[in-house]
């Protein structure tokens, strides 16, 4: 057998019956349908058969491998709990802040700007603070009564405890959706809350090193709040803020832990006296010896602007 035949045995799975491939070049359409040789694309039917096959068989053990190797890894999740957390990792020991409301439509924006008179401009942000506050009464056959000496402790301990409740009552007086949050009178209410960290309670300060900016509220067992304009002309110009409670995010509601039914507590701060038709920049800080802060990283504090305007409407021309 001459070498052309040889290699060409060897590529195509077929001996060569006629002449040499160096003798009778194969044209292109001859190598997607050969009828002579009875082969498609240089393979003829075993040959097709045979590579079909090991490739099923190689993707499907490879498949297998796969599936075998997520299981396995799934298998080491704890769902409840991240598999890295606290000191020394991404998610850190400092929990965050954050408020609402926070329109979605605006993802990228911590501006909340209304005119007093246009409804169209703060209704929006009524919707989301009733949308944020409704869950708390969606699940409340989730939870159970908490007095003054009960915690969420139990739920670290007994998997089937379930959590406090957290009653929103505390803000019927000026920052209910009665009153529509107090964006319809002028004095928006914002709701401060803090991430939740697996596990993470507050810790007190001592008697004698309680922060002056929070030192007339401050409670043992809670976090205090203190908003203030963010620059020394922002500072003026923030005026009378009521807290809601005044001792802040009651500590009862932790440590936080992955369960059906948890609800996180919160507080809110009322603007009672912030003037019209200026931009204020408020920086919100939370306060417990656990609690860093940071301006740089934003830890343990957030800002957000406010800017309640009083212009008249004019009439839209009809075309």
């Amino acid at each position: 057998m001459k070498k052309a035949d040889e290699n060409a045995t060897l590529m195509n799975g077929v001996e060569t019956t006629g002449p040499a491939r160096d003798d009778v070049p194969e044209t292109f359409g001859q190598f997607l349908y050969n009828k002579k040789n009875g082969t498609v694309l240089g393979r003829n039917g075993k040959s097709w058969f045979q590579i079909i096959v090991f490739y099923i068989i190689f993707y499907a053990l490879l498949a297998a491998f796969w599936l075998a190797c997520l299981t396995i890894f799934l298998k080491t999740l704890d769902p409840k709990v991240p598999r890295f957390y606290g000191k020394g990792t991404i998610i850190g020991v400092n929990p965050g802040v954050g408020y609402q409301p926070w329109l979605k439509e605006r993802p990228d924006s911590t501006l909340i700007q209304y005119n007093l008179q246009d409804q169209s401009t703060w209704k929006p942000y009524v919707d989301q603070m009733k949308t944020y506050l409704d869950k708390y009464d969606s699940n409340a056959t989730e939870t159970r009564e908490c007095g003054a000496g009960d915690s969420n402790d139990d739920l670290e301990k007994n998997p089937d405890a379930l959590p406090c409740r957290f009653d929103l009552n505390v803000f019927e007086k000026g920052c209910s959706e009665k009153s529509e949050y107090g964006f319809k009178s002028g004095k928006p209410c914002v709701i401060i809350s803090l991430n939740r960290l697996i596990g993470w309670r507050p810790t007190d300060f001592p008697a004698n090193s309680v922060p002056e900016e929070v030192k007339d509220r401050y409670k043992a067992g809670s976090i205090a709040i203190n908003c203030q304009g963010a620059t020394n002309v922002d500072k003026e110009h923030i005026g009378k803020v009521t807290y809601m409670p005044p001792n802040g995010i009651d500590g009862r509601f932790y440590p936080y832990v992955f369960t059906k039914g948890y609800q996180q507590p919160i507080a809110m701060v009322k603007f009672d006296t912030i003037p019209r038709n200026k931009l204020v920049i408020v920086e919100c800080r939370a306060y417990a010896l656990n609690i860093e802060h940071d301006i740089s990283s934003r830890l343990g504090m957030v800002y957000f602007e406010v800017m309640v305007e009083d212009k008249k409407v004019e009439a839209k021309k009809e075309l």
